[in-house]
């Protein structure tokens, strides 16, 4: 088989459940040579303007690798399930490591600013939050489904609330508008965050 072949969902689930096989070592090889990549680029795409491109290459690289680590551990007790592609797959557990190593930043301004655009990159995507499923319960999936239901501004002003824990003078800044502009935008992020989320639990 190729590797397009063999990183097709149904049949890397299958090898999986025989670690000893050749087949197994071929498909984690065609995993590293299709996705590593085009993963550490997925996640350079969400970071227009940073000065250490070698720190986040070498973050994004180790995220990669200890997702991969999960998905061999899960995959080994019989516990991984994939929604929709492998490569889905692959791209949220690596991405979750990455928050976790964001999360452990010691300077609170990256740690704040990097986290919501790893954040973002999971509202953004449904299919990455699907995979993610068993990671976040019903409401919690829903809040992030309704935050991207949003119009763009009102999204990041409520990431930028609930993520960053930023006040609205911080965030006016990081917009260009006033604070004023942005409890506007608040409220009425919040009214149609509300009403998405009514109709979602008591339809």
């Amino acid at each position: 088989m190729n590797c397009q072949e063999i990183t097709h969902a149904p049949v890397a689930l299958e090898i999986m459940k025989e670690p000893q096989s050749r087949e197994y070592q071929q498909l984690f090889r065609c995993i590293y040579e299709l996705f590593q990549g085009s993963f550490i680029n997925w996640i350079f795409g969400k970071y227009n303007n940073i000065s250490s491109r070698e720190k986040l290459w070498n973050d994004a690289k180790d995220a990669f690798q200890m997702g991969m680590e999960k998905i061999v551990e899960r995959s080994r007790n019989n516990e991984l399930t994939i929604h929709g592609s492998l490569k889905t797959t692959v791209y949220s557990y690596g991405l979750l490591q990455l928050l976790a190593r964001v999360k452990k930043e010691k300077s609170e301004e990256k740690r704040k600013t990097d986290y919501m655009k790893l954040i973002d990159l999971l509202i953004e995507d449904e299919s990455i939050l699907n995979e993610t499923g068993e990671l976040f319960d019903e409401r919690q999936k829903a809040l992030i489904k309704a935050l991207n239901a949003l119009p763009e501004k009102r999204r990041r002003i409520l990431v930028m609330t609930f993520y960053g824990k930023l006040r609205s003078k911080e965030i006016a800044g990081q917009l260009g508008v006033s604070a004023g502009n942005v409890d506007n935008e608040k409220t009425k992020a919040y009214k149609a965050l509300r009403d998405i989320l009514k109709s979602k639990f008591f339809a």
